[in-house]
């Protein structure tokens, strides 16, 4: 791992991420890379010749805020004290989504580390928007934080899964990141009403997935819920793992296991870091 970008909004959430992305970097040496985005208004962005408005209140306006974000970023950075670690920060102005995105390709970044709120009920249709569209199309792995980091250790991390080989280039990425922490995957199949199997069956899927994917120091786990989403996050509270780790990909709809709904949902409602693998 090389670099990895920590996308902030210098929200509580976003603080807890890069403490995160920190650890991170004192593990692996990589280079994080704090950005903010400032949106800017529809005068600016409507404007034909912005010689024009160069001067205007708007443009100052504009100016102060990426002036300010500079100072925020950091004094954040001053306060986790990157110690052997090589932070850089970088403002951008424009949608947050297609910043954020393009930064990671342009960057050839290795992993988004980025807070969330977590939502439920009609805040979930309304808010996240952002995050849940850069979990499902990122082009490399999401890592998702909502609460305070202290006893982050990713030492033991659940990979739910529906065993199917798609979703063997996902545990591709998972072993580098299970090497970085020395961790323990929990290979978590959950059986539901609508998706049973016999153990038989179950146990042939495994063998087959464990054998492709090559994956070693993994304990298998079946666990029965009445739908995925809470099998997950309900396996992960009884075992008191650090990471849920989803594949997931753009495909939506109850239908596919991890069609980026399932995965989203994770997002939104788990109270552990999320890492999140794109499946194109």
């Amino acid at each position: 791992m090389k670099k990895v970008l920590v996308p902030t909004d210098f929200s509580d959430q976003a603080g807890n991420a890069l403490r995160v992305a920190n650890k991170i970097a004192h593990k692996s040496g990589c280079e994080v890379i704090l950005m903010t985005v400032i949106e800017p208004t529809k005068a600016i962005t409507g404007s034909k010749d912005m010689s024009n408005i160069e001067d205007s209140i708007e443009q100052k306006y504009v100016k102060y805020l990426v002036e300010n974000a500079e100072g925020r970023m950091q004094k954040l950075v001053n306060e986790i004290e990157f110690a052997n670690t090589n932070c850089t920060t970088r403002v951008e102005i424009g949608n947050i989504y297609k910043a954020i995105t393009d930064m990671a390709m342009k960057e050839n970044i290795d992993m988004i580390i980025m807070g969330t709120q977590g939502a439920s009920g009609l805040d979930e249709i309304l808010i996240g928007s952002n995050t849940e569209k850069i979990v499902r199309n990122a082009v490399c792995p999401v890592l998702t934080v909502r609460n305070t980091p202290e006893d982050f250790t990713g030492d033991n991390i659940v990979f739910a899964t529906n065993l199917k080989e798609e979703q063997i280039p996902s545990i591709d990425k998972l072993q580098g990141f299970q090497k970085l922490f020395d961790a323990h995957i929990h290979l978590l199949y959950v059986i539901t009403p609508a998706s049973f199997n016999t153990t038989r069956e179950i146990n042939q899927l495994k063998d087959n997935f464990v054998e492709k994917a090559g994956l070693d120091n993994y304990t298998f786990h079946v666990y029965s819920e009445a739908n995925e989403e809470s099998g997950i996050l309900h396996f992960t509270e009884d075992f008191g793992a650090d990471i849920i780790a989803v594949a997931t990909h753009q495909r939506k709809g109850w239908r596919h296991f991890f069609s980026g709904s399932i995965a989203e949902n994770i997002v939104n409602h788990s109270k552990k870091p999320v890492l999140a693998f794109n499946m194109k």
